[in-house]
């Protein structure tokens, strides 16, 4: 994007952002519960929202809720890459109240798409999503806010060129829609306050849910205070020096529990699981290419398993039920492994049951061949 575009990040929180007002913090941590089922990424798909949420019998044909007293956990990245997040959104927060009627819960936690558009990086928003907030007074308020814009352009960046040329690129950056979905998702909006409020790490019994991961090689805050942090942070525009929020080390988009060697990350995994009172992990945002897979011994579960078909239409999800973990995959329901050593049997229950199985078919061969002995 021309360096002239990327303005508009400062200058949207002078003309169109409300900052947020503090908000009330979700609470974080349940015990006894007996069933659980976590989704991963959704990326605006909402086909693929309805058939993840029938498949694990949350949700009847109808789309109201029969999961009775389940915990559902959404690990975060609803919005992006695909046109349906806000309809998707109000059906999960219509579902939310379903299901405490019905003592569940279903527990929606703030992804990097989801602060993502709270703080202006739009970079991953689908057409669509503006398309579907346009209403007749949208050429108005795009109009009120071009002007708004050249303005502000006049007056602190003079050596920029406005012209003919000048407007069509700044009509197709900012089209019909922009100005109500900045707007929608500022910290103080509809979707940016309600994602304020909800969690970024949570436990429930012996589990700890969270979309990228907790760094265990960094000093911990408690769950409440990475909660606080990020729901602090993306009250403000733009974001703090330092922010925890968008750090690439961050809980929104640390890759280490899912992506690092077993070697480079058991010994402080142990640690960090001890100190939240934990025993496993669960994270989305690293692609699994359609699988739900268990890392170190079952201690770590990544769950986003591509289920937008912008990212291959995986259709797996994870169930723990009265302690036991499964997966539930194309409608199949397989025990997870307890150690790594059952991981050539769980992927070959699963192969069959993959209609493009090449990516299962190659992890089992890797686990074919001999493997070094176990850290532990």
């Amino acid at each position: 994007m021309p360096s002239i575009f990327k303005t508009i990040f400062q200058i949207v929180s002078v003309l169109l952002l409300l900052q947020g007002s503090a908000s009330t913090l979700a609470r974080d941590t349940w015990k006894g519960v007996d069933r659980i089922v976590a989704i991963g990424d959704l990326h605006g798909d909402y086909e693929q929202f309805r058939a993840v949420m029938t498949m694990t019998k949350l949700i009847d044909d109808n789309g109201a809720w029969i999961g009775g007293k389940t915990h559902l956990v959404q690990t975060g990245d609803i919005p992006d890459r695909g046109p349906d997040s806000l309809k998707i959104i109000r059906d999960m927060r219509a579902l939310q109240k379903r299901a405490r009627k019905a003592k569940g819960y279903v527990h929606l936690l703030i992804g990097n798409h989801e602060s993502m558009n709270i703080y202006g990086d739009l970079r991953y928003v689908h057409p669509g999503e503006y398309i579907v907030l346009r209403d007749k007074r949208s050429e108005a308020r795009q109009a009120d806010y071009y002007q708004r814009f050249i303005i502000y352009m006049t007056a602190n960046e003079s050596e920029t060129i406005i012209d003919d040329a000048f407007k069509t690129q700044w009509m197709k950056t900012y089209p019909l829609g922009y100005v109500e979905h900045r707007v929608l998702w500022q910290p103080g909006g509809e979707l940016g306050s309600w994602v304020r409020k909800n969690s970024t790490v949570i436990r429930i019994n012996d589990v700890l849910f969270v979309h990228g991961g907790i760094n265990p090689h960094q000093p911990f805050l408690s769950i409440r205070g990475i909660n606080k942090t990020i729901s602090e942070e993306l009250g403000k525009t733009p974001l703090p020096e330092g922010a925890l929020t968008n750090a690439e080390e961050g809980p929104l988009w640390y890759r280490g529990l899912a992506n690092n060697p077993e070697e480079s990350e058991l010994p402080a995994l142990l640690n960090m699981l001890e100190h939240y009172k934990a025993k496993h992990i669960v994270v989305g945002h690293t692609t699994t290419r359609g699988v739900v897979i268990p890392r170190f011994n079952g201690r770590v579960i990544s769950i986003d398993v591509g289920l937008a078909s912008q990212h291959g239409s995986g259709m797996a999800a994870l169930l723990i039920e009265n302690g036991q973990f499964f997966s539930i995959h194309r409608g199949t329901t397989i025990p997870l492994p307890a150690t790594d050593d059952g991981l050539k049997e769980y992927f070959e229950k699963i192969e069959p049951l993959e209609p493009n199985p090449d990516y299962v078919q190659k992890i089992i061969r890797l686990l074919e061949q001999p493997q070094p002995e176990n850290v532990e």
